[in-house]
């Protein structure tokens, strides 16, 4: 009995017994019904087709040298996804390195093996007219830093390169492209002119010199069941109007091309409208019924296409005429004019409504490279704002149309506006209004010189320097009005002598004169603090006291604290005329 992988060690029990495996399963060969197979990456794809299998058992039998897990095996006895470790030779010309790869990474369907020699070669730097300086010059002056590898430039970059690399137009557009994209043909995005090229700008002003009509470059229509599409070249005259489609061959013989185009004239022939198309030369023609074939080119030469366009015109009766060498040199900078337009931004900057925008911008986070002066107002790019106040320096992120039409600035120098518009008072609710008493107590405001009490707010919280008003103390201390207000403050210094005054003052029936008549009688005064008597003092004070003996004909008088007097039953420190100090034991 056979047990299913998936019921190997594990314990079987009489509710459970193991399954066997069905007459038909021994029968199935494998690869069998089932149409899926494990790669050698452990990812189940569909099984490929016979020809996409020969394709590769092609392609590596050039390379093959032997079987190094199995020697003696051919490649041919191998299936593709073998484990087997073979020997490779390299098929490129001049190359020839010999490698060991396992067969099922040489031909898994994504990123399959090759040659590392040729792989590091790429990527290594180039040799002696191997660079992109000397095979490029045009395209490393546009060159300004390499992201992936900073240390390598024009002149250690080979062209087709997979660095990424940050570029700069002749018009300032900067933007990140890998190097070999670049080479293959990859340009400025920016300078595409949303849907328009410097090739459609000279066809039109040709076509308009040449008959007459105005033509609308970059016509956008939202066809039912479909996104919104462009025309390259609308005629609006005569009513319903004329779309027109240029399609050279450089942008429309990609793989995918012929489909949409077919897709999208179908649709606009369905909708009613009247659509031509000129195709460039080479290119197979649009298969909609209907529709005419037009050529035009070899190449994207403006006077070639403007004549096609010309003969379709022609056909509908419509006016044209041959122009000029010097009409058609007069359309051509017309053409330039207008691609520069185009380009170069709109005709009403963001910079143009807030000229400050230019000072305060500090980058394009939406579209790196693109800078006011080439946005419109309403344009909703996130942007990078620095404040130019010299005490600020604020930096923020927001969008163009939030600055140049709704108007907003630095936010932290608003905040600090709208505090400063709060904590002004109106009319009857100033300080000097509210609580003049606390107003006269007032010496200045810490940060805003020359603002009085009439500019503050009783519950303000701004710092201020105040002056006790006794003339005993005049202490100057640091406290916001709210502070004062809130908690009824007043001089600390003040309030720390009444706090101590407090403390030693004796409770009801414990102070020196109820406890110790006979040694109030004997007091004089309090020598720091004159004005207090014995109904003012404890027994335990230890202020010092001047004090006078109370026999008759005694002169003595004598210096001591309340709480030396009063130890010992109230016989510590008496009269030293009457009670004069005895001599010490270690005396003679």
């Amino acid at each position: 009995m056979t047990t299913g992988w998936f019921e190997r060690g594990k314990k079987h029990s009489p509710r459970h017994p193991p399954r066997s495996v069905t007459p038909a399963a021994q029968a199935w060969p494998v690869g069998g019904p089932c149409q899926w197979r494990l790669s050698g990456s452990a990812v189940m794809s569909k099984r490929r087709s016979a020809t996409e299998v020969a394709a590769v058992r092609a392609r590596l039998k050039v390379e093959f040298v032997s079987n190094l897990s199995s020697p003696g095996m051919a490649l041919d006895a191998m299936p593709l996804s073998s484990t087997d470790q073979c020997r490779w030779r390299c098929s490129t010309e001049g190359c020839g390195h010999q490698w060991p790869a396992r067969l099922q990474f040489r031909t898994r369907t994504v990123k399959p093996s090759g040659c590392p020699e040729c792989w590091q070669r790429r990527n290594r730097a180039p040799g002696p007219g191997e660079s992109l300086a000397e095979l490029n010059p045009v395209l490393a002056r546009q060159f300004r830093r390499n992201l992936s590898r900073p240390d390598r430039g024009p002149g250690t970059l080979r062209p087709q390169s997979s660095d990424l690399c940050e570029w700069e137009c002749a018009q300032g557009h900067v933007w990140s492209a890998k190097l070999a994209n670049r080479t293959n043909g990859r340009g400025c995005s920016a300078c595409t002119g949303h849907g328009r090229s410097p090739f459609e700008c000279n066809v039109a002003m040709l076509v308009e010199a040449a008959s007459g009509l105005s033509v609308e470059l970059d016509h956008r229509l939202r066809l039912p069941g479909r996104r919104q599409d462009r025309f390259d070249l609308h005629l609006p005259e005569p009513a319903p109007g004329l779309l027109i489609d240029l399609d050279p061959l450089w942008t429309h013989g990609r793989p995918g091309s012929l489909a949409r185009d077919t897709a999208k004239t179908a649709a606009a022939l369905a909708a009613g409208l009247d659509v031509e198309r000129i195709r460039g030369r080479g290119l197979p023609p649009v298969s909609v019924h209907g529709l005419l074939h037009h050529e035009a080119g070899p190449g994207v030469n403006p006077e070639d296409w403007a004549e096609a366009v010309g003969v379709v015109l022609r056909r509908r009766g419509l006016a044209w005429r041959q122009l000029t060498p010097v009409e058609t040199t007069a359309a051509l900078t017309k053409g330039a004019q207008l691609w520069q337009r185009v380009v170069m931004g709109p005709e009403v900057s963001a910079v143009d409504v807030a000229p400050h925008l230019e000072e305060e911008f500090v980058a394009n986070l939406t579209n790196p490279g693109k800078t006011p002066e080439r946005m419109p107002p309403g344009c909703n790019d996130v942007c990078l704002w620095r404040c130019q106040k010299p005490d600020c320096g604020y930096e923020w992120k927001v969008k163009v149309n939030s600055r140049a039409l709704a108007g907003h600035g630095c936010r932290q120098c608003g905040h600090a506006r709208v505090g400063a518009a709060n904590s002004r008072p109106g009319p009857g609710e100033s300080l000097a209004e509210v609580n003049p008493t606390m107003a006269e107590e007032l010496v200045e405001v810490v940060g805003h010189p020359g603002w009085t009490a009439f500019n503050l707010l009783p519950t303000s919280n701004k710092t201020c320097q105040w002056r006790c008003p006794e003339s005993h103390c005049r202490f100057e201390c640091p406290a916001p009005p709210s502070r004062r207000t809130s908690q009824l403050s007043g001089c600390p210094r003040c309030a720390r002598r009444r706090t101590i005054a407090g403390r030693v003052r004796p409770k009801p029936g414990k102070s020196l004169q109820e406890v110790h008549p006979a040694l109030a009688g004997e007091l004089v005064e309090v020598v720091d603090e004159p004005h207090l008597t014995a109904k003012d003092l404890r027994p335990s004070s230890a202020k010092l006291c001047l004090w006078a003996c109370s026999k008759p004909g005694c002169p003595g008088r004598w210096d001591a604290t309340p709480d030396q007097r009063s130890r010992r039953g109230a016989t510590g420190k008496r009269c030293p005329v009457c009670h004069p100090p005895g001599k010490s034991r270690t005396q003679p």
